[in-house]
């Protein structure tokens, strides 16, 4: 695929960047029951659903499942909807988020929920913890997941997403670009958590009044997108909406560390060896398939070989770079084979930029789809995103694209 031939592929639908943020769902339940800040907003997740002429029934499928939006946007619109992650705590955020409850039953339990403190109360041996919490409240914590976890199940995913929620206000980590950086604010006592987690959970069952699923099924389970299970079959899906990590070193298994901890993962061995499996858009994770019939882009080769004439902060750029891609090529090419002939795939995306080079990841992956057999359609920008303070001292300023790619197969 020449560069002229994509150039005429590229187009910009500013109007739909003010969707691409969370920020546009803050006042809209069930999306603002958590603030995952890594995922785009309703509206986009609507527009595609026109874009791509779908009808009550048909079958969306996001394989980076992340905060659950395209899950809860096709239940409320009448699309039946899968997700997939490798994230256990994205699985529970998108199948909470997608559940219908009742709210007599959600008040009278939110009464015997359990308050006291147990002593012994096991917390995993994790350094962020500590850093992030006072131990009374720490056990605290802990022992109120506790007295949550013996719930019914529906009550007790609902409550545990209500004390999944406030983390980030009562923690002293706060969540900071692709990291979590400890602040010098005091520790939380543990009244205080107890009164918050008390006022957000009647916030969120008075929300179950204001909105109503259709019948649609929502499911999401825990999986690998670069490797389908095998309950997703063949040309079985209607339209894939999704947005993968980007490439721009963020680990996820750190920035949602908290929550992790507390709801799925209960050692730092477990939570290392999901840092390792994630894909490969930061510097910690690790190789884990085989990228068969992968052909490096001649224009990731060209930026590459930029990289090498820089200084970079980390040694590990270009190597994460090199992987990300042949990861991306193993999960377009899963894609491409659950999706039904003709339909279409909306990925969004964002490019990067390292040490003054900037890499074109909407172009390269537009490519990478076309080596799996799909149709590139056009190349959306929807907005341009500035430098960090950081490479705006040091080089021009060239703001980065964020784009919808659409395929067709």
């Amino acid at each position: 695929m020449g560069c002229l031939s994509l150039d005429k592929k590229i187009t910009e639908k500013l109007e739909w960047g003010k969707y691409v943020s969370p920020i546009s769902d803050k006042n809209l339940s069930p999306f603002n029951w958590y603030s995952f800040k890594h995922r785009f907003g309703s509206e986009l997740v609507s527009r595609m659903f026109s874009m791509f002429g779908l009808s009550k029934g048909h079958i969306v499928f996001d394989p980076f499942c992340g905060g659950g939006t395209t899950l809860i946007k096709a239940k409320l619109d009448g699309y039946n909807s899968i997700g997939l992650d490798i994230s256990p705590f994205s699985v529970f955020l998108s199948n909470v988020l997608t559940k219908s409850y009742n709210v007599s039953k959600l008040s009278n339990t939110l009464t015997i929920i359990s308050h006291e403190v147990n002593p012994g109360v096991e917390i995993p041996d994790v350094a962020i913890l500590n850093k992030s919490f006072s131990d009374s409240s720490l056990k605290y914590i802990y022992s109120l997941r506790d007295s949550i976890n013996v719930l019914q199940r529906q009550e007790r995913d609902f409550f545990l997403l209500s004390l999944l929620s406030i983390l980030n206000s009562v923690s002293k980590a706060k969540k900071s670009g692709g990291f979590l950086r400890i602040t010098d604010q005091k520790k939380v006592p543990a009244i205080t958590i107890k009164i918050l987690f008390i006022k957000t959970s009647e916030k969120l069952i008075n929300d179950v009044k204001t909105f109503k699923y259709s019948g649609a099924s929502a499911k999401a389970k825990i999986g690998d997108a670069r490797k389908l299970p095998p309950f997703i079959k063949r040309e079985s899906c209607d339209a894939i909406l999704t947005s993968p990590p980007y490439p721009n070193r963020h680990d996820y298994t750190r920035i949602y560390e908290l929550e992790l901890l507390l709801g799925f993962i209960n050692s730092n061995r477990t939570l290392k060896n999901l840092r390792y499996d994630t894909l490969r858009s930061h510097v910690e994770a690790r190789k884990r398939f085989n990228a068969n019939g992968y052909v490096k882009p001649l224009l990731l080769e060209k930026r590459i070989g930029e990289l090498n004439n820089r200084e970079l902060n980390n040694n590990q750029v270009i190597s994460t770079l090199e992987g990300y891609f042949e990861d991306m090529h193993l999960s377009l090419k899963e894609m491409a084979s659950v999706l039904k002939p003709r339909k279409h795939i909306g990925l969004v995306v964002s490019n990067v930029r390292f040490a003054g080079v900037m890499i074109p990841v909407d172009e390269l992956l537009a490519e990478i789809g076309e080596q799996v057999g799909l149709k590139l359609k056009k190349i959306f920008v929807l907005r341009y995103r500035g430098n960090s303070s950081q490479q705006m001292l040091r080089h021009k300023r060239e703001p980065a694209r964020e784009s919808l790619i659409v395929w067709q197969k």
